[in-house]
């Protein structure tokens, strides 16, 4: 028997309060030495970087809307407003980011519908911050929200779109979010920072300790304490004590008052709770042994374990605002732009072949075109130059 399920009472009112059951997850996650948000999340680099990298890939990958006719995918051109112009507010690259951003935080994302088209699809979609939308629970086998102190459904029984995260579970259509399942990771390596950062400033340890072989009270150590710092501050030459005292500067080794492999520890366990290489937010993984013998290789591996599951998701989700037989792909080969030795390589083997033209592959240099049909049409080999005829004899 699942979590979420509409009551067999027919006088009961079938409303499942999600609330308390996201209370359940999120103590499941375990203890944190802080308390940790979205925001506070974004105060962690590596988490901070996990999430802006993940957000810029998808973002910065051309997104097609292609019909399909059999096997065949036509381009639809113009681009439907709702993948081309989503927003009036911000740019397609700028409201894909944001979309991510909030998938990845919060682990849903929603958005207002300001219009629609004809054929009463949604037109254009207006993000939200998901912190704003509230009592997130489902009524009656529809979820509602509460947003703006109002009770809204979600598309397609409302105008309110929404585009649930990575992390789902069964019976449940809203995303949880994966800075509650980091919780214990984030909070720890926020923790160990603040604690290098106040072991240096006010709240530290003592400089040194001055020692004496005489018995002081408390008001004789102040006095001396204050001397010894007014004698000392700003100040290069040395102290001088009489008989009996003996002053030990404390020398802190820097891996243990900064915890680096704590740290360190953190950063890895946060790429792996986003599942980005730690080679893409600047992280060195002690260990780590997984090489790639080039850059297409390494690009390949991050496309297919860490993005793919978010364009599938994306792609799916914009495909249903779009009449059939319309779907929207992203177009994956710009980010697997190989090395220049590596395209060189593979476009002279495609034009030997005759399955490329030399303009399509100028045009993947950003180069002009050539001018001239005869390289115009793929696939048609040059024509054979024609023998000469026979130069006749005398005697013919």
């Amino acid at each position: 028997m699942g979590l979420f399920r509409r009551s067999n009472s027919s006088e009961e009112r079938s409303t499942v309060n999600l609330s308390q059951y996201a209370q359940i997850w999120e103590d499941s996650f375990g203890y944190s030495p802080v308390s940790v948000s979205v925001q506070t999340a974004f105060t962690h680099a590596a988490s901070s970087a996990c999430i802006d990298t993940l957000a810029s890939s998808v973002s910065s990958l051309p997104l097609d809307v292609v019909r399909m006719a059999g096997e065949s995918r036509v381009p639809v051109s113009p681009t439907p407003r709702v993948v081309g112009e989503p927003s009036v507010l911000v740019e397609q690259d700028v409201w894909m980011y944001q979309l991510l951003e909030s998938t990845l935080t919060d682990g849903n994302a929603f958005a207002e519908i300001t219009s629609y088209t004809n054929r009463g699809l949604p037109a254009s979609l207006e993000l939200v911050d998901p912190a704003d939308v509230l009592m997130r629970r489902v009524e009656n086998g529809i979820p509602v929200v509460r947003l703006n102190n109002e009770d809204r459904q979600l598309f397609p029984w409302g105008d309110l779109w929404h585009l649930p995260g990575k992390f789902t579970h069964a019976g449940n259509p809203f995303g949880e979010s994966p800075v509650s399942r980091a919780r214990s990771t984030i909070g720890a390596a926020i923790a160990a920072r603040d604690f290098g950062s106040q072991f240096f400033g006010d709240g530290g340890h003592p400089g040194g300790i001055l020692t004496t072989d005489q018995a002081i009270n408390q008001e004789q150590a102040n006095a001396v304490k204050k001397a010894f710092i007014a004698a000392t501050r700003g100040k290069r030459e040395p102290a001088v004590m009489g008989s009996g005292w003996e002053y030990e500067p404390i020398m802190v080794n820097p891996n243990d008052s900064q915890f680096i492999d704590l740290q360190r520890f953190a950063i890895e366990e946060a790429c792996r709770f986003w599942r980005v290489p730690p080679a893409m937010v600047y992280a060195a993984v002690s260990g780590q042994s997984v090489t790639y013998s080039n850059v297409s290789q390494s690009d390949l591996a991050y496309l297919k374990h860490s993005l793919e599951s978010h364009l599938i998701r994306v792609e799916k989700a914009l495909t249903k605002l779009l009449p059939r037989p319309q779907v929207v792909r992203f177009n994956r080969n710009a980010f697997l732009r190989s090395d220049p030795e590596t395209r060189s390589v593979v476009v002279d083997r495609r034009l030997r072949n005759k399955t490329t033209t030399i303009n399509e592959a100028r045009a993947l240099e950003d180069e002009s075109p050539f001018l001239g049909a005869e390289y115009s049409e793929p696939g048609i080999p040059e024509e054979e130059p024609v023998a000469a005829p026979p130069t006749p004899k005398d005697d013919d």
